[in-house]
């Protein structure tokens, strides 16, 4: 593990959601000092080291976009695989083997790796990544061992919970929404499903 500029990452998604981006912010900006670095140990980014070195982000998109934004320079990072001698075609074909790389957009459609973000400011927001994040933390579903699981959740919401809007409630009344139908038999083929009984 050690440091890198949080300039220099690049995401391996299009997408991202603000809203639980904000929340990280809000848990981190409550430490200072040894215990900011500590619990910036404890999340740390994990990347892969890509052709010409380049790092890219495989895990922990959100804390990264949420550190930036509170204007952190740095933070550390742990390499899982280490292909920087591979060739761009080489390289992404491993990364989707592995299902490190989700080129969607803010609607779910498939895009070309070229439409991947350079910089963790170019990342879209898609309210419907928030609102899978919320609602496993509020225990509508196990978090997903595989990253690419909350992917499959987002699209599964997609499908079942009108997108809220910028009013007041809109976002919590989306979020009980999406809890209820997570909840339900509609998701019993989903990673993670819980069903109507709570743990």
């Amino acid at each position: 593990m050690y440091r890198v500029p949080l300039s220099i990452l690049r995401p391996t998604q299009i997408t991202i959601g603000m809203d639980y981006v904000h929340a990280k912010a809000l848990i981190t900006a409550r430490y200072t000092g040894t215990r900011l670095k500590r619990f910036m140990r404890d999340h740390a980014i994990r990347v892969v080291v890509g052709p010409h070195n380049a790092l890219y982000i495989i895990d922990h998109h959100h804390w990264a976009r949420a550190w930036v934004d509170l204007g952190y320079a740095d933070a550390p990072v742990t390499v899982v695989a280490d292909w920087h001698h591979l060739g761009g075609q080489r390289f992404w074909r491993k990364m989707q083997s592995r299902r490190w790389v989700h080129p969607f957009d803010d609607q779910g459609r498939r895009c070309s790796i070229d439409d991947l973000p350079s910089t963790l400011h170019g990342l879209v927001d898609d309210p419907y990544h928030s609102l899978a994040a919320f609602a496993q933390r509020a225990g509508a579903y196990r978090k997903p061992t595989r990253a690419f699981a909350t992917f499959v959740w987002s699209d599964f919401l997609r499908k079942h919970v009108a997108a809220p809007d910028k009013e007041a409630g809109s976002f919590s009344l989306a979020l009980l929404r999406a809890i209820k139908i997570s909840r339900s038999k509609t998701a019993q083929r989903m990673p993670g499903y819980l069903g109507a009984k709570l743990p």
